[in-house]
């Protein structure tokens, strides 16, 4: 089993859990799905959660743990993490989950032990097989003469973090499996970013009636708990600081506050990014702020760099990093826009562009709009000062002032019919 994959583990250090106060609405939405009290969703054996990357869905996916194993609802969870060697992948999906329900009473760990026993070569077969024989066996056993009336609860956080795309695919399908064919009440929530495959997996018609799906967008906007959280925070920082008697008055101010919630996008990860990076004790916090805000050059630790690495991930991700940067220019500089004017500026074939922003629906959002049946937007606001930075994005950097003088000219060319580019500063996509 994967001892790191688990929700309380302690090789995770600092494990990110909603701030108090903060994510109450979505954290009860869920609460009540699994105690089944929402009749509008209470036949639904599947809860998505998917969001941004950074929205906070791995904090949501702990904080439900640890509530639900307090109450006693909480049946496993699984962490999956893509730079973790041992919760990368779904080798010990199955074996992690039966660890957690053999530690549920002496009668569960019993049946795990006997299943194992009965057929040692079980982890070399199917995730289905293994699923039906250490969970779902066991828990009928055990469960048949005394049937719960509360849900039992299995959390798989970060599913887009294992890296074959097939086993995200088998876990998925063994789930719906085992809960569908499973005389125990079972509740999966699954969190993941919005990727373009697990919105093909989750569309599948089997799968589609028994889905709850919760998007971290506008109906459960973040934006008040992220200023919430951003105050509470520089307010401990400006009682406990060790330079806090250097601390200008008003710090911070509300303008301050406001231009950090605002660069978030909703995201708590840069936030999360920029509360640490203040709390530095060899700096003082309100020259590290105006570095954030821009209003003085950085200091050598960029503090970015947990972003950074993110963002160079989803681009190096996809075929052809550099037309994908090329492609997200344009939302960094002008917010939203049709996919097909992309293609029309970049001389792409039709469609070319909608299909690349829709591997890159975690930093991305495309919808209709009006009488545009697609428009796309960036979900983080801080990616164009990424994009735009060499010493973040490296080889994958534009210059700003260049390519917006490239757009000039490639509408000038439009509207001409004629082709021009000055060799002085070399075609940029």
């Amino acid at each position: 089993m994967a001892p790191n994959a688990l929700h309380d583990s302690g090789h995770i250090v600092d494990p990110p859990k909603c701030h108090p106060g903060t994510r109450v609405a979505i954290i009860q939405t869920i609460i009540d799905w699994i105690a089944g009290s929402n009749e509008a969703n209470r036949d639904k054996l599947f809860t998505w959660l998917t969001g941004a990357a950074g929205s906070g869905k791995s904090a949501i996916g702990r904080s439900v743990c640890e509530r639900c194993a307090e109450e006693g609802t909480l049946l496993a969870s699984f962490f999956f993490g893509s730079r973790d060697p041992t919760r990368n992948h779904s080798n010990s999906f199955a074996a992690t989950i039966a660890y957690q329900i053999s530690k549920l009473s002496p009668g569960l760990r019993a049946a795990v032990s006997s299943a194992v026993d009965h057929d040692p070569l079980l982890f070399a077969q199917s995730l289905r097989t293994q699923l039906m024989s250490l969970v779902a066996g066991p828990l009928l056993a055990n469960y048949a003469n005394e049937p719960s009336h509360l849900p039992r609860l299995i959390v798989v956080d970060g599913l887009d973090e294992c890296l074959d795309e097939a086993s995200q695919q088998d876990i998925l399908d063994s789930l719906f499996h085992f809960a569908n064919t499973s005389a125990i009440p079972i509740r999966i929530l699954v969190c993941s970013r919005k990727e373009s495959h697990l919105v093909t997996m989750f569309s599948d018609i089997n799968l589609h009636v028994a889905l709850f799906k919760i998007l971290l967008d506008h109906e459960y906007s973040s934006m008040h708990d992220i200023s919430l959280y951003l105050r509470e925070q520089l307010q401990k920082i400006q009682e406990t600081h060790i330079f806090k008697s250097s601390l200008p008055s008003p710090w911070p101010t509300q303008d301050q506050i406001d231009q950090v919630t605002y660069k978030s996008s909703g995201q708590f990860i840069y936030v999360t990014i920029v509360v640490r990076y203040l709390k530095s004790s060899r700096h003082r916090p309100h020259q590290r702020l105006d570095a954030i805000l821009g209003l003085r050059p950085p200091f050598k630790d960029l503090p970015f760099s947990e972003l950074d690495a993110l963002y160079l991930h989803l681009l190096n991700g996809t075929d052809d990093p550099m037309l994908a940067a090329d492609t997200l220019a344009f939302l960094a500089l002008y917010d939203k826009m049709c996919p097909a004017d992309i293609d029309t500026f970049l001389n792409l074939e039709s469609g070319e562009s909608e299909v690349i922003l829709s591997h890159l629906a975690a930093i991305v959002d495309m919808r209709p709009i009006h009488d545009h049946p697609c428009v796309a937007s960036l979900l983080h606001k801080s990616f164009g000062d990424f994009l735009f930075d060499s010493d973040r994005s490296k080889m994958l950097s534009k210059s700003r002032t260049e390519t917006q003088a490239w757009y000039a000219l490639r509408l000038i060319q439009l509207f001409s019919g004629k082709s021009f580019f000055p060799k002085i500063l070399g075609p940029f996509w």
